[in-house]
């Protein structure tokens, strides 16, 4: 990378970061958060993940719940529309169609977008 590039970049940058955040719609109030997640057996046997979702803020927030999930070596993705009002709190459950018994190795990670 040349000089005049890095410099460039770099000026970018510094005008980028202190607005970040700053074009987002409502109050400066944090938005949707995901509290905590676990891996459990459901009802009929089948692996679930149950993530808390929470919205401390005091204004309605909706975004996207992505819950990336392995287990023995198979990756999973899914997405849950989620819509919650002032100071609200809700817990998903995310089923697949993998027998709790059968798993000898799970992970997970939540991420929630903000629409």
């Amino acid at each position: 990378m040349n000089r005049r590039t890095l410099l460039r970049r770099t000026a970018a940058a510094s005008v980028a970061l202190p607005l970040a955040g700053c074009l987002r719609s409502g109050n400066d109030e944090a938005g949707l958060t995901v509290a905590e997640s676990t891996y459990e057996e459901g009802e009929n046997g089948n692996a679930v993940v149950v993530a808390t979702v929470s919205n401390p803020s005091g204004r309605e927030a909706s975004g996207t719940l992505y819950v990336n999930t392995e287990f023995d070596d198979e990756s999973y993705t899914r997405v849950r529309e989620i819509t919650l009002g002032p100071n609200e709190t809700t817990v998903v459950r995310v089923e697949y169609d993998v027998a709790y018994d059968d798993v000898t190795n799970a992970s997970w990670n939540t991420d929630i977008v903000e629409d």
